[in-house]
């Protein structure tokens, strides 16, 4: 299935998005080098067709945030995002997959990063509590057989995180001295108060996820004012659309995956519109 909405993306795109973080940056003009970098919350997993032919690993999605950014703004896209991805794999090579951060050239004058979950185990810590009631051939399947432990985010984990964040801007700062630097921080997932039937967690797991969230925008919000980079406040301008809402940019545990609008817990084809027009604001 392929979305194909670009009227929709560009009157979307018309709408200033609240509380969004501006530099005293130049524009980004029409056919500007444009890098994504970042995790399955820029990848888009499962949202409409693949971008890539064949499809890869790193399940990129062609409408999602920074596909539908540069149609609009018709910038030269290279989008190396790969769902699964840590701040490791930006700086690194990941198996055959190069480092992320190579595909920044000096030429390059826009990048987006949204990165840091898999660092500290967003996505993994709702497996571990959902593993418990999965079925048995599905627990075999994602952990082997029997259920992992529950991880303890330390404060060293935090401070490495962030220490690597730093890096990642220092390098695309060195490679690409006139680009613009974009934080995007993760969608909300977990609503801000409260519980219902499509997060599959009970209130004290929600709480536990929720205050992951929370740790994870305030550390890229510290980095990018140490390192003078722009951000995006997703997790704000998101939060009146994270589940329990009535029209989310999330999906639950449970989403019809035949549907093609975005992998459990991850955002869905409304959800990455709105990133990409909160992006649009900064950049326009």
């Amino acid at each position: 299935m392929r979305f194909v909405f670009p009227a929709l993306c560009a009157a979307m795109l018309l709408w200033a998005a609240p509380g969004v973080a501006r530099a005293d940056s130049a524009a980004i003009p029409p056919g500007a080098r444009y890098v994504a970098m970042g995790s399955s919350y820029a990848a888009g997993p499962n949202i409409g067709a693949s971008a890539d032919t064949p499809p890869t690993r790193c399940a990129r999605s062609l409408v999602n945030y920074a596909h539908v950014l540069a149609a609009v703004r018709r910038l030269d896209l290279v989008d190396v995002s790969c769902s699964g991805a840590t701040t490791q794999h930006i700086l690194g090579p990941w198996d055959s997959l190069p480092p992320q951060i190579d595909a920044v050239t000096a030429d390059t004058r826009l990048v987006t990063v949204t990165i840091g979950g898999n660092d500290l185990g967003y996505m993994t810590a709702i497996g571990v509590m959902r593993c418990p009631g999965l079925a048995a051939a599905e627990r075999q399947r994602w952990f082997g057989g029997t259920c992992p432990p529950a991880r303890v985010i330390s404060a060293a984990d935090k401070a490495a995180l962030a220490e690597r964040m730093a890096r990642i801007i220092a390098q695309v700062r060195a490679r690409a001295p006139a680009a613009r630097i974009v934080l995007v921080q993760y969608f909300a997932l977990m609503p801000a108060s409260g519980n219902c039937p499509a997060t599959g967690l009970s209130d004290g797991q929600v709480a536990q996820i929720r205050a992951i969230g929370r740790d994870l925008a305030r550390l890229t919000a510290q980095v990018a004012r140490a390192s003078a980079a722009e951000v995006v406040p997703l997790d704000r301008i998101s939060a009146p659309h994270a589940l329990c809402s009535a029209q989310p940019w999330m999906n639950g545990g449970n989403p019809d995956l035949a549907a093609h609008d975005g992998a459990p817990y991850h955002p869905n084809a409304l959800g990455m519109a709105g990133a990409a027009r909160a992006i649009g604001d900064i950049v326009r």
